[in-house]
């Protein structure tokens, strides 16, 4: 291995640059996501059940009202899908996890609640007017690049119907009190980044005018490879979601604070927000 290779990535990248590897392609990863997904005591990759409940039941009671058909974007195993489809919903679940889709066409096989699951990246969908709600939860929206986050809302405000919601959550700007600003590495031979002996270098990058945090992490493997993980935050102020909504033509946003409680997520700081085609 060629350590000039590996210095090229532990400096500090431009905003939004990708890594080498996706966690959703990796097959040892992607089964440890779908893990954490699944586990009750943890808010790792999905929020706890009760929290999950909790914010199902804030959405039904509050907006969801005479309409019928959702779109549950980044859906992962299904925990909000099938929550939403025992309340009658008609749901549409995208992810671009393969292995937390198929596990989610196999729960919803075995309760039958008849949800649409569609392995595919969000940022594809083609659909026109069909959905009376969308909605994108665990802050994936922070996730996205300034040109992905366009596309995004110009896909989610073509599927919805005239009047639909989209609902999302982010996190806001006090976000950067709770992240903390380090480097460190470790030797495992087994975690969650691999089932061999691999070293990990973790560092948090902070880009203050973006309004960004990254998550970086490079796995050493062998002596002849390794990989880079790069994990995105964007925070949000109340006037950076609606200068952003009404650029891409939504109407009456709303933003909703102490929806999620407390949780041992990486923040507290989130605010959902609320905004109709």
């Amino acid at each position: 291995m060629d350590f000039n290779d590996i210095f090229k990535f532990i400096k500090q990248p431009k905003v939004f640059e990708p890594g080498t590897s996706n966690f959703w392609h990796d097959s040892y990863i992607s089964k440890n996501m779908l893990e954490a997904h699944l586990n009750p005591d943890w808010d790792a990759a999905s929020r706890k059940p009760k929290t999950i409940d909790k914010t199902v039941a804030w959405i039904n009671d509050n907006f969801l009202q005479d309409y019928s058909t959702i779109l549950d974007l980044g859906c992962g195993p299904g925990l909000y899908a099938e929550r939403l489809a025992r309340l009658g919903y008609h749901v549409t679940g995208i992810d671009f996890s393969k292995r937390s889709i198929e596990y989610a066409k196999e729960s919803d096989r075995k309760q039958e609640l008849n949800i649409e699951y569609i392995y595919q990246n969000y940022l594809e969908i083609d659909y026109d007017e069909k959905f009376d709600v969308a909605i994108l939860i665990y802050c994936d929206f922070g996730v996205l690049s300034n040109e992905d986050r366009a596309v995004l809302l110009q896909k989610v405000y073509k599927a919805l119907k005239p009047g639909g919601f989209f609902i999302f959550d982010v996190f806001t700007e006090d976000f950067k009190k709770d992240k903390i600003i380090e480097k460190n590495w470790y030797t495992s031979q087994k975690d969650f980044w691999g089932n061999e002996n691999h070293i990990v270098l973790s560092e948090v990058f902070h880009y203050p005018e973006e309004k960004v945090f990254l998550d970086q992490n490079i796995v050493l493997l062998d002596s002849n490879r390794f990989d880079v993980y790069r994990s995105y935050n964007h925070y949000y102020s109340e006037d950076d979601l609606t200068h952003l909504l009404d650029e891409h033509r939504y109407r009456n946003h709303h933003f909703f604070y102490g929806i999620i409680g407390d949780n041992n997520f990486i923040s507290n700081s989130v605010v959902f927000t609320v905004t109709q085609k």
